[in-house]
C-alpha cells in the first residue's frame, strides 16, 4: 500500500485542523464520491436481503400451501401472490433501495470532487466537507456499527451514517476504531 507523500499530508493538514476538537481518538480524510457512496451504501443493512429471501421462500411456500388447500378461495390466493411478488420486486431491487436510502441521508453527495474529514472523539465524531459543511454526531445516538476488511459504517439513528474507509488508517488503528465503536453502542 502506498503512503502519502509530504505534499500531500501537508494540502490536508491546511484544508483540515483538527485543533477544534478535544480527545481526538482518530482523524482522516479521504476523496468522497460516486463510487464511495456505492460502497457506504452497500453497509446500510447488510443482511436484510438474506432476510428477504427467507420471507419471500416462505410467502411463496404458502401460497402453494393455500392455493392447494383454499382452491376456491381467489381473494386470498390474489392477497398471497401480491405480497409474494411485492417481496420479490424488493429483493432483486435491494442495492437500488440502499443506494436510494444512502442519498436521502447524510451520506449523500453535496457536490463533485467533495471531500470528507472524519474526526472520532471521546464524546462525538465530526464530519467536515471541503465544501464548508459540518456535522456532530453524539456517540450516546450511535445505533449500531457494519465493518468489513474494507469499511466502516456508522448508524446514528434518522438517516445519519458516518462512512470510514479503511485505507484511510493503519490496520491497527482501523481495528482499535472498531473496538470503540462498538464498545460505544
Amino acid at each position: 500500500m502506498a503512503k502519502k507523500s509530504a505534499v500531500r499530508r501537508r494540502s490536508e493538514q491546511s484544508e483540515f485542523s483538527d485543533d477544534a476538537f478535544e480527545n481526538v481518538r482518530a482523524s482522516m480524510t479521504y476523496d468522497y464520491n460516486e463510487l464511495v457512496l456505492a460502497r457506504a451504501a452497500e453497509r446500510i443493512h447488510p443482511r436484510t436481503k438474506q432476510y428477504l429471501t427467507f420471507v419471500n421462500l416462505a410467502s411463496l411456500l404458502i401460497l402453494v400451501f393455500c392455493a392447494w388447500n383454499f382452491r376456491d378461495n381467489n381473494a386470498l390466493l390474489i392477497v398471497l401472490a401480491v405480497i409474494a411478488f411485492a417481496l420479490l420486486y424488493v429483493w432483486a431491487n435491494w442495492n437500488t433501495i440502499q443506494l436510494r436510502l444512502a442519498r436521502r441521508g447524510s451520506l449523500a453527495l453535496e457536490g463533485p470532487n467533495e471531500r470528507r474529514h472524519v474526526v472520532v472523539c471521546d464524546d462525538a465524531v465530526h464530519v467536515q466537507t471541503n465544501l464548508g459543511s459540518s456535522t456532530t454526531y453524539p456517540l450516546s445516538d450511535l445505533k449500531w456499527v457494519s465493518a468489513t476488511d474494507e469499511c466502516l459504517l456508522a448508524s446514528f439513528g434518522h438517516r445519519r451514517y458516518i462512512y470510514i474507509p479503511r485505507r484511510c488508517l493503519s490496520e491497527n488503528r482501523y481495528r482499535d476504531l472498531i473496538r470503540f465503536l462498538e464498545d460505544q453502542r
